[in-house]
């Protein structure tokens, strides 16, 4: 067993993330072992999704509304 730091705010997220019965380890375990999975997966998952066309309306609407700064 080791011991080690870590802030505040990570052991928070870490203690919101433990599920019933998990050790800390237990839930750094799950959290590094989860397998990888490629962006690839999901290309083309909202060609049809009304979400999407929804989110294209709201980027469409904030670029027109938008005032471009001055430096």
């Amino acid at each position: 067993m080791k011991n080690i730091t870590i802030s505040d705010e990570l052991y928070e997220n870490l203690a919101s993330m433990k599920q019933s019965g998990e050790s800390f380890s237990d839930v750094i375990n799950r959290l590094v072992s989860r397998k990888k999975v490629k962006i690839k997966v999901f290309y083309g998952g909202l060609k049809s999704s009304k979400f999407l066309d929804e989110l294209e309306n709201e980027v469409s609407k904030n670029r027109k509304e938008s005032v471009p700064r001055e430096f």
